[in-house]
């Protein structure tokens, strides 16, 4: 198979940084599998005193993402995969020159270095060690027949090992966590409309409504505005995300599919009834989600009516542990009270709320702890003082 591995040759540019020369250009993605490896670090011979390599351990489940992720029609890697080639490995061709005279673009060919059996041999497949982006080049096995993914790289050229561990180190020590409601908060932007940016818009709409229970109650982009911040007690990816889970479990694959142009969607029979919000979004009616929010919070509100308006410090009715159980709590409501595509009414939800008996003093962080345990714990005092039901119907595979 070696044998019939074709050299890679690559339009570069050639860069100066502090830590010396390297080399940007593109390569397709099916070449840039073939000639790459990765070290991971690791004890050898199971002992600490031995260890060698510089990438993290694989992650499957990030590199599952990523497969799926790169036949998405929107995806995109506009970040460089770092690679170092031995300087046996490559041979450069100038093509333009700089205002000084200076070779500035050329062509790059990565290629086998001496013979089968030698000691130092090279195979092509072991010509580009992967500093930065395993992952993303493990994604890329999943790339469909037929579809090309171009992949920006940087190329050092006989990089040391500290060289290589320095640049691994400075590049992902550096990566700061992007705020989850910022993420949120870009779907704004998207120009087709799926599931983000259907759930984010019925928020937004809510927190503007001033007749509505989350007006000025929630903290976009995450951060409560100046003065605030006694009432601003929700962020932003915190209020969308339950919403986003009720229009699917899928997210990204609708979203694709309104990025093609595909509105209709063959669902499970009873599909809509663990994701309720779905045939709303199927057709497009993010009114009817608004009103189904609001007539539920409403309630709510009027059931709790001073930690609804208040939220006074160390309660969590209006905060991530009570919103996160209310959320919950919605679906079997809904399920109790309504059929397929149908309007929770805020009637129906005073009648739930009237049968629940918690009183204000309970509803603080000591008896519901911050976190999924105090979801849980919350969660199921409403259902057991309600007497609904948080049994899963059946899904049929009929479509």
């Amino acid at each position: 198979m070696e044998s019939k591995m074709e050299n890679v040759r690559i339009a570069v540019s050639r860069v100066s940084q502090p830590i010396g020369e390297f080399y940007v250009g593109r390569i397709e993605s099916r070449a840039l599998r073939a000639i790459s490896y990765v070290e991971i670090r690791e004890f050898l011979e199971g002992k600490q005193r031995k260890i060698a390599g510089i990438q993290r351990e694989r992650n499957e489940g990030r590199i599952n993402e990523i497969k799926r992720y790169v036949n998405l029609e929107y995806a995109t890697f506009p970040t460089s995969v770092i690679i170092s080639v031995p300087p046996e490995c490559v041979e450069f061709e100038p093509l333009i020159n700089d205002s000084s005279g200076e070779p500035s673009l050329f062509n790059m060919t990565l290629q086998t270095f001496g013979e089968e059996g030698e000691e130092d041999y090279t195979p092509l497949d072991r010509v580009a060690f992967i500093i930065d982006g395993q992952h993303r080049v493990a994604g890329l096995e999943g790339l469909q027949d037929g579809k090309l993914f171009d992949v920006n790289v940087s190329v050092f050229i006989g990089a040391s090992e500290a060289d290589k561990a320095e640049i691994f180190a400075r590049v992902n020590q550096a990566q700061t966590k992007v705020n989850p409601s910022l993420v949120v908060d870009l779907a704004s932007f998207y120009e087709e409309r799926g599931p983000m940016k259907f759930a984010h818009e019925t928020i937004l709409a809510m927190n503007h409504d001033e007749d509505g229970p989350f007006h000025d109650k929630i903290k976009r982009l995450g951060k409560a505005e100046a003065g605030k911040g006694h009432i601003q007690t929700l962020a932003q990816a915190t209020v969308v995300k339950p919403v986003l889970d009720y229009i699917t479990p899928d997210p990204e694959g609708d979203r694709n599919k309104r990025y093609k142009g595909i509105f209709s969607s063959k669902r499970p029979v009873n599909a809509w009834t663990r994701h309720i919000f779905q045939p709303f979004y199927d057709d497009d009616n993010d009114a009817a989600v608004f009103l189904c929010l609001t007539n539920y919070f409403n309630a709510v509100k009027a059931r709790w009516p001073k930690l609804w308006d208040d939220a006074p410090a160390g309660t969590v009715l209006n905060r991530t542990t009570g919103y996160g159980a209310l959320m919950k709590f919605l679906r079997p409501v809904y399920l109790s009270k309504c059929d397929k595509g149908e309007i929770l009414t805020r009637e129906a939800c005073d009648e739930v709320f009237r049968g629940i008996s918690i009183p204000d003093r309970e509803l603080t962080r000591e008896h519901f702890l911050p976190g999924s345990s105090g979801v849980s714990t919350l969660y199921n005092r409403l259902l057991s003082e309600s007497g609904l039901s948080d049994k899963q119907p059946k899904q049929p595979t009929l479509l």
